[in-house]
């Protein structure tokens, strides 16, 4: 299936092209039975030829309708389409947090804002059973009031279901991959998908990746046996309570790091708070009250 633009193809107008990968391509589409605005997820013939990606497919659609969280982009459908499958997620606009440090690191209290709100959304993921495998900057969207929105469960997997992945398969992004994932330890848990946070979280802070390599084996290498410069080597804004925080995030064995997001949350808000000593004690907030991305609404 190929959507041009205008194009109507069963329920759905397309509108334009949100995103191509090598898992699929996203449309911006109409629902014309709705009226709203969705993104349609066409995936490649490749990814659905066997039974192990059929497989893949219907555990998709089980786990992310068990998924209902506002730092979560909501998962529709999955369904045949012009003979394609296909799967309907919530359309969300604005930008990623890669467009977001593209040029420069967030503000600390930005940086936190957004780690904040992707750790509660993979709090409840994690809490179902989920692991994302796949969190990057280009997965999380702010829309207009500031909310960080995760999107990229398509990789998702239930910690339970071992047999649909290969031993020694490599999934997610090699800029974000946990070590675990490049030497194929299975099954990969939560702590996985912490690493990754705490990637993104050094991206936020520093407007920079904290491994660097020539190509994706010298890269995924770097994630197994190279420390990082700590945020504050790029960004002198950043305090020392917070190069600590990533540092822990970026261990290279899992049980050093943060045991759940809530551990890693509650570390960054203990840090806020010591950051905010001269001021009135401030709360603990989770969900979409976890402070609004001030960038996303300028």
């Amino acid at each position: 299936m190929g959507f041009a633009l205008n194009q109507v193809i069963g329920n759905y107008e397309c509108l334009g092209i949100l995103e191509k990968r090598r898992t699929g391509i996203t449309y911006k589409v109409r629902n014309l039975l709705s009226g709203e605005i969705e993104a349609l997820r066409a995936l490649p013939p490749a990814l659905i030829s066997d039974g192990e990606a059929s497989q893949r497919l219907l555990r998709e659609i089980r786990l992310q309708t068990r998924l209902n969280h506002p730092n979560v982009i909501a998962f529709h459908d999955a369904f045949q389409l012009d003979g394609q499958v296909v799967m309907t997620t919530d359309y969300v606009e604005g930008p990623t947090l890669a467009d977001l440090c593209r040029e420069r690191p967030l503000s600390i209290s930005d940086a936190c804002a957004a780690i904040l709100q992707v750790l509660d959304g993979l709090e409840e993921a994690h809490a179902l059973g989920i692991v994302h495998r796949g969190i990057t900057a280009e997965h999380i969207i702010v829309n207009a009031e500031g909310v960080a929105k995760v999107a990229g469960f398509d990789l998702a997997k239930a910690a339970s279901d071992t047999h649909l992945t290969q031993l020694g398969s490599v999934l997610g992004d090699p800029r974000y991959v946990s070590p675990e994932q490049v030497l194929g330890r299975l099954p990969l848990d939560a702590r996985a998908d912490l690493y990754s946070a705490g990637v993104l979280f050094y991206l936020t802070l520093t407007a920079k990746m904290p491994f660097q390599g020539a190509s994706d084996i010298e890269l995924m290498t770097a994630h197994v046996k190279t420390e990082p410069k700590p945020p504050s080597a790029w960004n002198p804004a950043v305090p020392g309570a917070l190069d600590a925080i990533v540092a822990q995030a970026l261990r290279k064995k899992p049980e050093e790091r943060f045991a759940s997001a809530r551990q890693f949350s509650d570390a960054v808000a203990t840090a806020l708070e010591t950051m905010a000593a001269s001021s009135a004690p401030s709360r603990r907030k989770t969900g979409a009250a976890a402070g609004a991305i001030g960038v996303a609404v300028q």
